[in-house]
């Protein structure tokens, strides 16, 4: 993974030091990527599948906020966007983001 200096608030996916970005890969419905096909909320146990995605999102900010306070870049890929059509377009995503 690579050093990101000390305790971390996350385990992020991938440690890119040399660019001092982190890369999230994140499920659609665990993380309520809000707008694709692959998030739908259950029918069954509903506010308590509500809670949990929040919460998730939640926890998920946080920890963006922490890494950005100690100079990390944060960049999150959806698990959507590794599916074969979008890989491309994702690996551009990367790559631009890397050179900003």
């Amino acid at each position: 993974m690579g050093n990101t200096g000390g305790i971390l608030p996350s385990k992020p996916d991938i440690v890119l030091p040399k660019y001092k970005t982190l890369i999230f890969v994140h499920g659609c419905f665990w993380h309520g990527q809000e707008g694709c096909k692959y998030f739908k909320i259950p029918e069954t146990r509903t506010e308590w599948w509500k809670n949990k995605i929040e919460t998730n999102i939640k926890v998920d900010l946080r920890n963006y906020s922490e890494f950005k306070k100690i100079g990390w870049k944060i960049l999150t890929i959806w698990e959507c966007e590794l599916k074969k059509a979008n890989r491309l377009d994702t690996f551009s995503k990367i790559l631009q983001f890397l050179t900003l």
